[in-house]
């Protein structure tokens, strides 16, 4: 292991751990409501697990008005879902079946994380599947942690894709 994946490791156990000590899940993703009805077109937004902020009520309003999509792990890559039903997968995270949407379709991702730094660095759980995927996407990410998680500087690969913005329970902040 390298020593940037030594860190970038060493940073993940310790906010994984914070997070499972937290009492409850906060869903402040209905701040994003505001975010969300600037872009018409469809948005990816991830069903979320018990460490993380929770993103039920954005995923209520969007499924609502038809515009929600989920991602779903197929072998190394995330692929894009209507999610007509949710089923669990192999990480403990509900994945969407139903039909397949490319990712140039997509207006706005909100991305999970574990941290981001001031300069949209993200810090995942570590299987680079956002950073593959979103390699080549040109639209607006945003990923959603507690404002805790916000770090002046994280470490950072040649490959990890910043983002363009983060949720809090304080707002919505755009780099």
């Amino acid at each position: 292991m390298t020593e940037l994946n030594e860190k970038k490791q060493s940073i993940r156990e310790q906010l994984l751990s914070k997070r499972l000590d937290r009492q409850e899940i906060l869903d402040f993703s209905i701040s994003a409501l505001e975010l969300v009805e600037s872009f018409k077109g469809m948005v990816a937004s991830y069903s979320h697990t018990e460490t993380e902020p929770s993103t039920a009520a954005i995923n209520e309003h969007l499924a609502k008005a038809g515009r929600l999509v989920l991602p779903a792990i197929e072998g190394t890559s995330l692929v894009w879902k209507i999610p007509e039903k949710l089923v669990p997968s192999k990480f403990g995270i509900m994945s969407p079946f139903g039909e397949s949407v490319p990712i140039a379709k997509l207006d706005l991702i909100i991305a999970p994380a574990l941290a981001i730094s001031v300069n949209g660095t993200r810090l995942g759980k570590g299987g680079g599947y956002y950073d593959r995927a979103l390699k080549d996407y040109r639209g607006e990410v945003i990923a959603v942690v507690f404002e805790e998680e916000v770090f002046d500087s994280l470490p950072e690969a040649e490959h990890d894709r910043r983002v363009d913005g983060v949720l809090t329970e304080q707002g919505l902040k755009r780099f």
